[in-house]
C-alpha cells in the first residue's frame, strides 16, 4: 500500500496544482489536464477501496495520467503552445488537404483571435499567405513571428524569399545581410543572398557571398555551380570552368552544369573536351539539356566536317525540342544542312532548369557566336595581312 499512498499525496497534489492555475491563468491547457488527472484519482480511490495493491502496468497507467501529461502541459505552457490552438492548426490543415481554403484562412483567423501574441497561429498563417500569393500579408505576419521570437533566423530567410518575390530586393538583401552577421553559417541565407545579388547582376559582390558560405559549406554543390555561373557572367570563364568542374564532381547528376561546361569548351575552341560534356549531358532526363546537348554535338561534327553525323544528331535535338530551328536558321554553320532536316510542330518539354539557367545557357551560346565572329575576323585579317606581305 506505500506505492497507493505515495501516488495519492503526489496525484492530490497535481491535481490542486492544475485547478489554482486554471482558475489563476485561466488556460485550457489545465483544463485538458484535468481530465486524465481525475481518472487516475478515480483509479487510485478504487484501489485503496479494495485494499488492492497495483500491478506494475496499472501504476504506470496512473503515473501517465496524473504526472507525465500534467509536465507536458506545463511544457507546451512555457513554450506559449496551447492545445485548443493545435486543434485549430489541426482543422485548419484538415480544410486545407480538402481544398476549403475559405475555411483554412476562417481557422486560423479564429485562432489569432484567440491566442493574439502565439507563435504557431502566426507561423501559419503566414505560410498560407505566402502559398497562396498574398505577399504583403504574409509579411505582416511574419514580422509578427519575428517580433514574437527574434532568435528563429529561419522566419527573417523566410520574409527575405517574401520580399524578392514581391521586388523589394533591397529590403532582402538588407535582412539577409543582418542575418548572416549573426549566423555566418546558415546557407540557405547565403545561396538566396547570392542568388538575389546575382539576379540584380551584383555579380562581384555575389562572388564575395559564395566564397564567405564555402568557409562553413565546403562540399556543398550548389555553391560551387552558383560560383561558376557568376564568373560566367563576369566573362572569367576560366574559373567559371573550375567551379563548374567541382560542382559536377560533387554531384555527378548536376547536367546543368556539364552543359555549362560543354559551353565554354566550345569558347575555347577545345572541341574534344566540349564532345566529352555533351555526350554525357544527353544521359540526363531533363528533355531542354538533352536538346541543348545534340544541338552542340551537331554544331561541333560540322565544324569536322562531319555532316551525316551532325545531320542525325541536330534532328534528335529537333525532335525533343522543335523550336531550335530557330536557333539552327540562325547560325551560319547550320546553313549547309539545313535542306536535310526534319522541322516539326512545336511541343512542350519537360525539363527542370531554373530561368536563370535558361538565361545562361543562352548567354554562353551568345558569347561562343561574339568570340567566333571576332576569331574569323582577326583571321582573315591576318589572312589578308599575309598576303599582301607576300604580294609585297
Amino acid at each position: 500500500m506505500v506505492s497507493i499512498i505515495i501516488f495519492s499525496i503526489i496525484a492530490l497534489s497535481i491535481f490542486i496544482f492544475t485547478v489554482v492555475n486554471l482558475i489563476k491563468k485561466n488556460n485550457s491547457n489545465y483544463f485538458f489536464a484535468l481530465i486524465p488527472e481525475f481518472i487516475g484519482i478515480i483509479i487510485n480511490f478504487i484501489c485503496i477501496f479494495f485494499s488492492a495493491e497495483p500491478n506494475i502496468v496499472l501504476l504506470l497507467i496512473m503515473y501517465f495520467l496524473n504526472v507525465i501529461i500534467p509536465i507536458i502541459i506545463l511544457i507546451l505552457e512555457k513554450n506559449e503552445i496551447n492545445l485548443s490552438e493545435l486543434f485549430g492548426i489541426a482543422k485548419a490543415n484538415y480544410y486545407e488537404k480538402k481544398n476549403q481554403y475559405d475555411l483554412v484562412k476562417k481557422q486560423l483567423l479564429k485562432n489569432i483571435n484567440q491566442f493574439p501574441n502565439h507563435y504557431l497561429s502566426h507561423k501559419k498563417l503566414a505560410e498560407w499567405y505566402e502559398k497562396n500569393g498574398e505577399l504583403e500579408k504574409a509579411e505582416t505576419e511574419y514580422l509578427k513571428i519575428i517580433e514574437l521570437k527574434p532568435k528563429k533566423y529561419e522566419n527573417y530567410y523566410s520574409l527575405a524569399v517574401i520580399y524578392n518575390k514581391d521586388k523589394k530586393q533591397e529590403q532582402a538583401i538588407e535582412i539577409l545581410k543582418e542575418v548572416l552577421k549573426q549566423k555566418s553559417d546558415y546557407l540557405d541565407a547565403s545561396l538566396c543572398l547570392g542568388n538575389i545579388l546575382y539576379e540584380t547582376e551584383m555579380y562581384k559582390e555575389a562572388i564575395n557571398v559564395f566564397q564567405d558560405a564555402l568557409k562553413y559549406n565546403p562540399g556543398e554543390y550548389k555553391l560551387y555551380y552558383y560560383m561558376g555561373m557568376t564568373y560566367t557572367r563576369l566573362n572569367d570563364f576560366q574559373n567559371a570552368k573550375e567551379y563548374y568542374k567541382r560542382a559536377a564532381t560533387i554531384n555527378s547528376t548536376l547536367n546543368a552544369a556539364k552543359l555549362n561546361l560543354g559551353q565554354i569548351s566550345l569558347i575555347f575552341r577545345d572541341y574534344e573536351e566540349a564532345e566529352k560534356y555533351f555526350m554525357e549531358c544527353i544521359e540526363n532526363d531533363d528533355e531542354e539539356i538533352q536538346a541543348e546537348a545534340y544541338y552542340y554535338l551537331s554544331k561541333i561534327k560540322l565544324i569536322n566536317n562531319e555532316s551525316n553525323l551532325a545531320i542525325q544528331y541536330a534532328n534528335i535535338a529537333l525532335e525533343i525540342e522543335p523550336s531550335l530551328i530557330e536557333k539552327m536558321e540562325k547560325d551560319i554553320y547550320f546553313a549547309q544542312i539545313l535542306g536535310k532536316l526534319k522541322t516539326r510542330e512545336n511541343k512542350p518539354i519537360k525539363t527542370k532548369l531554373k530561368l536563370e539557367e535558361k538565361e545562361l545557357i543562352n548567354y554562353l551560346d551568345n558569347t561562343y557566336g561574339v568570340v567566333q565572329t571576332l576569331t574569323s575576323n582577326n583571321e582573315t585579317k591576318d589572312r589578308r595581312s599575309q598576303e599582301k606581305e607576300r604580294d609585297y
